[in-house]
């Protein structure tokens, strides 16, 4: 969608769509690039760490000499030792570590240190990428976890019985919790890599006391519990699925963090405030309404707030619907109940005649 900057007259004090149909916390956001989940992004759409709006600056390589060594640097090539490595876990689960010397490429099974044992992952972030990853979360130079090895076919054998032994886990668990504690909805059972610690991951609508339950897993399995309460939105994250799009779910993709979403967002965007069709699988708003604000807000900044009357030779009109993609307003004469259209350079010609009048009270920087 491109967006022009219509330039008015300094004489012009109209507030603009966007200032007053917009909440000041939603104008004021700082945009950042979904792909590499990093710097926030530049007037117009592009990363100011990766230079382009895909997160990869692929669309600046002038030939193809550049484009190898891009290629390499982000580790697509074999025989590339990355000191910095994203590994992902189970249930889209992402964390950065330390490679001291170990040659990995995308997509390749490695073992990792975590805390109090080891962890079976694949690599899903090396180079420039992950770095500038890491450079968000965090101020150290390195991780603190490194990786151990790369996964031999016993390690990815073993990791296969434990995802048998899981989905046994978790049908056992969810029996337990029906009968003892009904409001505790289990949503995954997850074995750390050695065995050393078996993680369940449930959802509650109000605090659960689980000490009994935990005592009676551990007598059963020989191993430390955790039982971690998480919210909708993670266990969505976790689950993975299709979204109403038909597409695989945004944060079980590529979202590596949730912003806060508000029925604010898609009010600025013009759509229905119909909560079901706003929803996404987690029964929360969706995370893609954000994807688009950015251009709302510029492009709304160009039109008179709606219920603006023009004086127009019909009558005065009133401003009922604003379409920036066309870059059309659309107008009731309530006298004659007739309708009206203008394209944009036609609204800025009454408004510098000063024939746009603001509705009373203006909300200004709601």
């Amino acid at each position: 969608m491109t967006i022009t900057k219509i330039q008015l007259p300094a004489t012009d004090d109209l507030p603009s769509a966007s200032e007053v149909s917009i909440a000041k916390s939603i104008r004021k956001r700082k945009s950042h690039c979904t792909a590499c989940s990093t710097g926030e992004k530049k007037d117009g759409g592009s990363c100011k760490n990766c230079g382009s709006s895909c997160g990869t600056g692929m669309d600046s390589l002038q030939n193809e000499q550049e484009y190898k060594f891009f290629n390499d640097y982000l580790g697509y090539d074999t025989g590339h030792i990355h000191r910095l490595v994203e590994v992902s876990f189970k249930g889209n689960r992402k964390s950065m570590f330390r490679n001291d010397g170990t040659k990995v490429t995308l997509g390749e099974p490695v073992i990792v240190q975590v805390e109090k044992g080891e962890e079976f992952g694949r690599v899903s972030a090396v180079g420039i990428i992950a770095s500038n990853k890491w450079k968000k979360e965090s101020d150290a130079k390195y991780p603190q976890w490194s990786i151990v090895r790369n996964a031999t076919n016993e390690d990815i054998e073993q990791q296969k019985n434990n995802f048998t032994e899981e989905k046994i886990i978790l049908y056992k668990t969810r029996i337990i919790v029906k009968k003892t504690i009904p409001q505790m909805k289990i949503s995954e059972v997850e074995w750390q890599f050695d065995r050393q610690k078996l993680t369940i991951f449930f959802t509650s609508p109000e605090r659960v006391d689980f000490r009994d339950l935990v005592r009676q897993l551990a007598l059963s399995y020989k191993t430390r519990i955790e039982l971690r309460q998480i919210h909708a939105r993670a266990e969505t994250k976790r689950l993975g699925g299709l979204g109403p799009c038909g597409m695989e779910l945004c944060c079980s993709t590529f979202l590596n963090a949730f912003d806060q979403i508000t029925i604010e967002h898609a009010q600025a965007q013009h759509l229905p405030n119909n909560i079901a069709k706003l929803s996404g699988m987690c029964g929360r708003l969706k995370c893609c309404l954000l994807y688009e604000i950015d251009n709302y807000i510029r492009a709304l900044s160009n039109y008179p707030p709606l219920d603006s009357v023009f004086n127009t030779p019909q009558g005065d009109a009133k401003l009922i619907k604003v379409d920036i993609f066309k870059d059309i307003v659309h107008l009731i004469v309530p006298q004659t109940h007739t309708f009206l259209s203008m394209t944009l350079d036609e609204v800025n010609v009454y408004r510098r005649e000063g024939k746009v009048k603001v509705p009373e009270p203006a909300h200004h920087g709601r």
